[in-house]
């Protein structure tokens, strides 16, 4: 998972998280950048050093990357030629702070419900998704090192999160996993 794929789940569970979720309504490319997933509240999330990083990720989002957003002509386009320049200027996304855009339909489903089932106990030494130490025998929500959700499962046959009470993998159909007692 890169961090135009790290952008997209966090974006999905931000915008599910709002009371009522919004993850059906159209946004504009400003409050994606200023309310929506601010640099400064999702910067471990994202794991993203610098604020550089992280423009020129949500410039690639916005500009249509993956099929993630429904974005209109003027956004994909001025962003796009942009990400294309030896140099890109993070600053063009002021230019276009105004353009609606919106989660794909089709892309949401990658991202599952959350629902969490309770604390994990460490029982592995490395994170699954940065492979860092784990500390071992401590209940564990989130890694110390990447902050990624630790109590999200995996489907043994193509990797999609699932949920815990899922009985089936939403994007392949196999079994998934038993929930650890």
């Amino acid at each position: 998972m890169d961090a135009v794929d790290r952008m997209f789940h966090t974006l999905v569970r931000a915008l599910r998280a709002q009371q009522p979720p919004a993850d059906a309504k159209p946004f504009s490319a400003g409050e994606l950048h200023d309310r929506i997933l601010p640099y400064r509240h999702f910067r471990r999330e994202l794991n993203l050093e610098t604020n550089r990083e992280y423009e020129l990720t949500v410039m690639q989002l916005l500009s249509g990357a993956r099929g993630y957003l429904d974005v209109d002509e003027r956004l994909r386009d001025v962003l796009s030629k942009e990400l294309a320049t030896a140099s890109p200027d993070p600053a063009r996304l002021r230019d276009v702070a105004d353009a609606e855009c919106q989660v794909s339909p089709n892309k949401k489903a990658l991202v599952p419900l959350a629902r969490v089932s309770g604390p994990l106990r460490a029982e592995r030494s490395e994170c699954a998704y940065c492979s860092g130490a784990l500390p071992m025998g401590r209940v564990l929500h989130y890694c110390p090192h990447c902050g990624q959700n630790l109590q999200v499962t995996t489907c043994p046959a193509c990797g999609a999160e699932v949920e815990a009470d899922w009985r089936y993998c939403v994007v392949c159909g196999k079994g998934a996993p038993e929930p650890a007692k």
